[in-house]
């Protein structure tokens, strides 16, 4: 049943899941999408946009895949983001994103903190040893 409210969802139906998302990576821009209609783009804890098309979203929607681009057009132009599928299977119902300020910095804080305490909450290529 999720599944198929999730994929015909408009930007309503996406703003609870998106603001909560928005609130724990610390108000960063997020937007969200379902596969078949527009969503919403929040920014400093409120929605800009209501009506996003994405295309960073629409090409992880058609991809499948994560994304981690650069994009060259849109209110994101030149900020890096990072942008996910959501899936139910193999099936693709929509996506949401944020700009990654960080620019993968992230990853390279684990590569060099290199902490043991941490290695039990990440994936193995998140924490190479």
């Amino acid at each position: 049943m999720l599944k198929e409210v999730f994929k015909n969802a408009d930007s309503k139906d996406l703003l609870p899941l998106a603001m909560a998302i928005h609130i724990l990576v610390n108000k960063l821009p997020v937007t969200a999408r379902s596969k078949e209609k527009p969503g919403v783009r929040l920014e400093k804890g409120k929605v800009v946009d209501d009506n996003y098309e994405g295309y960073v979203l629409k090409l992880a929607i058609e991809k499948g895949e994560v994304l981690r681009v650069t994009p060259i057009v849109g209110p994101y132009k030149g900020l890096p983001v990072i942008v996910v599928p959501i899936k139910d299977g193999d099936e693709v119902l929509g996506a949401i994103g944020a700009v990654d300020i960080t620019a993968g910095i992230f990853e390279e804080v684990l590569l060099l903190a290199r902490r043991p305490e941490l290695s039990e909450f990440l994936p193995e290529d998140a924490f190479p040893k």
